[in-house]
């Protein structure tokens, strides 16, 4: 049987340098890895999908490019879509994705918003003047501002422009 303390001591040292051996392992393995060049992420077109019932459910589509050397992931995305000036929803990523090694790869944020929200719009709408008897309506204006999570960082995005599927050729 083992008195005094060094025995304790001993195993305390070991425990110790192992540490120091993994930290060292941990610390040069991550100096390998290539730097992480942010992927691009840009709003390729926002559409007015459907009307059910009380809401309207738009797609917001994005185009991701990715420069680095190995797959990224992207885990969410989130932004807020405002029309007319109105903020109306908020979209999400409806499903997450692996982007490729150098390569570019489309995703879709799903948005629902509410009657309320959509009156407000057609209400800005109206201030602004889109239904002027005797001409064509032209599209309502959206923007969209959000952020994508890809590989743990936050890559923002912003877009403006017009909504797809609101213009009318007829008052």
């Amino acid at each position: 049987m083992h008195t005094g303390c060094g025995w304790r001591v001993g195993c305390r040292l070991a425990v110790a340098g192992m540490l120091a051996a993994a930290t060292f392992a941990w610390l040069v393995g991550c100096a390998s890895l290539p730097p992480f060049t942010p992927p691009s992420v840009s709003v390729a077109s926002v559409s007015l999908d459907r009307i059910e019932g009380a809401d309207a459910y738009f797609s917001i589509d994005v185009r991701l490019a990715n420069p680095n050397a190995r797959d990224l992931y992207v885990a969410s995305a989130g932004a807020t879509l405002a029309i007319e000036g109105e903020p109306v929803a908020q979209a999400n990523l409806v499903a997450p994705l692996t982007l490729a090694a150098h390569a570019s790869a489309n995703a879709t944020l799903g948005a629902r918003a509410g009657m309320d929200a959509v009156l407000r719009a057609i209400a800005a709408a109206m201030r602004r003047g889109l239904s002027a008897a005797g001409r064509p309506l032209p599209p309502m204006r959206y923007a969209i501002d959000g952020a994508a999570v890809v590989s743990g960082a936050r890559i923002p995005f912003r877009r403006e422009g017009d909504l797809a599927g609101t213009s009318s050729g007829t008052p």
